[in-house]
């Protein structure tokens, strides 16, 4: 009999320890995953704040194009009504009613009305700029506006998530966030930053040369060569090649170029167009010598010309503007040199006309991106050296008296056997780390990124908030982090 009852007692016990180290190895199993689910859900947060930038950085480049776009419409449409004006003068018309047998493109272009669209389209393009410039601006704000709110709520969201996973688990505020996870977040918020965007700064260069790209851009903002319809080319009538000399041929037409380029100081889009006219006409004198001769048909040496600007009114001061414009961008797309000289040069010394926004035109004040953009390369290409060593770090609790050990389920009746099931300051704690990363391969081949995300020019991309290439992972968690909390 005692020793049935020895054996009874000893066999509880046993079922006790198993029952409570059951309970406290599942509870802390749902814990951790609580606590892994928090970090991530958190670094998920900071690398969505970093692609943010990174999308509206290229929706203020992109909107930025637009305006560059606009205001080289606004140009080219006032440098075509020019044209369609001195067609119609009596020195274009009578040499078009005298000089070609047929000329239908020339009838087709002189019934166009270019006048009137060039006058609509100056009506309303500046209130578009206007709208844009704003749009850009308020993409500046809300860059700032997240990454600021980004920060002081992924905390917030992490414990909530923990809640989500472990209801009786939470964040531990009071001691471990306040000395260890606040910090982490404040390095974080560091590391990417509002720089100028117009200003002399390299960092500015950095934007306005990704604006001002070949690859933003397109021909019509930076060199603008187009073949008017306005022309002909055809029979010389009698009148033109008098008997009895033969016509032989005649041709008339314009040459047209025009560019748009940044302005030195990065605050002004600037734009100029020029046309010039020219033709002649060809008979051959009659026998029996028949000699070849001709003469030109040349236009008023000034031509005509188109200008528009976007910020400071003032004249156009530069011929190549920003060192970074493309060189075809250069000199206005040429249109200062060559055919077109004259025309041009007389735009430029009279200037681009009223600004379409004096008050914001040109490149917005500032745009996020990473801390040093210009510094050097990494010795390696790990996520900790492409943004990645802001770790977030969260210590998770889960309190004794929510666990359901012997002692809770089965009351008084547990002080007959017991079993020890105490925790240190009755208080079960894990801790996990995740961080956001940048990374882009210069192939699909690796377990890093996605299929599709390889660059063209086959290059490894730096961190950067210009493509949004952030993503998140769990990360073992830091020495440091062990040290100050103490988790079992």
């Amino acid at each position: 009999m005692p020793f049935t009852l020895l054996f009874a007692g000893v066999t509880a016990l046993i079922c006790l320890v198993l029952y409570n180290s059951g309970m406290l190895a599942n509870t802390k199993t749902q814990l951790q995953n609580a606590a892994d689910a928090g970090a991530y859900s958190g670094a998920v947060l900071l690398a969505r704040d970093h692609n943010f930038s990174a999308y509206t950085n290229r929706a203020m480049v992109a909107n930025q194009v637009s305006v560059a776009q606009l205001v080289s419409l606004k140009s080219y449409t006032m440098d075509a009504a020019a044209t369609h004006k001195r067609i119609n003068s009596a020195q274009h018309s009578g040499w078009a009613k005298v000089i070609p047998v047929f000329k239908p493109t020339w009838e087709f272009a002189r019934m166009l009305p270019m006048q009137q669209l060039a006058a609509a389209y100056a009506n309303v393009a500046p209130k578009v700029v206007v709208g844009l410039d704003k749009l850009i601006r308020a993409f500046e704000a809300a860059q700032q506006a997240h990454h600021t709110a980004t920060a002081l709520n992924v905390a917030f969201t992490a414990n909530e998530v923990v809640k989500r996973n472990d209801p009786k688990a939470n964040i531990e505020v009071l001691s471990f966030q306040t000395a260890y996870t606040a910090k982490q977040i404040t390095a974080w918020k560091a590391y990417a930053v509002q720089h100028r965007a117009n200003d002399p700064s390299k960092v500015a260069d950095r934007f306005a040369n990704v604006v001002v790209s070949d690859q933003s851009t397109d021909e019509l903002v930076r060199k603008r060569s187009s073949a008017l319809v306005a022309g002909w080319a055809s029979l010389p009538t009698s009148i033109a090649c008098p008997p009895p000399s033969i016509p032989i041929f005649t041709i008339y037409g314009f040459a047209q170029a025009g560019g748009t380029i940044l302005s030195a100081n990065k605050q002004r889009w600037m734009a100029l167009d020029a046309t010039q006219g020219a033709g002649g006409v060809a008979c051959i004198g009659p026998p029996p010598a028949s000699i070849p001769f001709g003469y030109l048909l040349v236009q008023d040496l000034n031509g005509g010309s188109g200008g528009a600007l976007a910020g400071r009114n003032g004249g156009y001061g530069s011929k190549v503007g920003f060192k970074g414009n493309p060189d075809e961008a250069k000199h206005y797309g040429d249109a200062l040199n060559g055919l077109t000289a004259l025309p041009a040069g007389k735009r430029y010394k009279q200037g681009p006309g009223a600004s379409m926004d004096a008050a914001t035109g040109g490149l917005q004040n500032y745009y996020r991106d990473v801390v040093d953009p210009l510094g050097a390369k990494p010795a390696n290409q790990t996520a900790n050296e492409n943004g990645g060593k802001m770790a977030f770090t969260i210590e998770v609790r889960h309190d004794a008296a929510d666990i359901r050990t012997s002692s809770k389920v089965l009351g008084n009746a547990a002080a007959t056997v017991k079993a020890q099931e105490t925790l240190k300051n009755d208080t079960m704690k894990t801790l996990a780390s995740a961080h956001a990363y940048f990374y882009r391969a210069n192939t699909d081949s690796t377990a890093f990124t996605k299929t599709g995300w390889a660059r063209d020019d086959k290059k490894t991309e730096l961190a950067n908030l210009f493509n949004p290439y952030w993503q998140a992972q769990l990360i073992p968690n830091p020495d440091s982090a062990y040290i100050l909390s103490k988790a079992p």
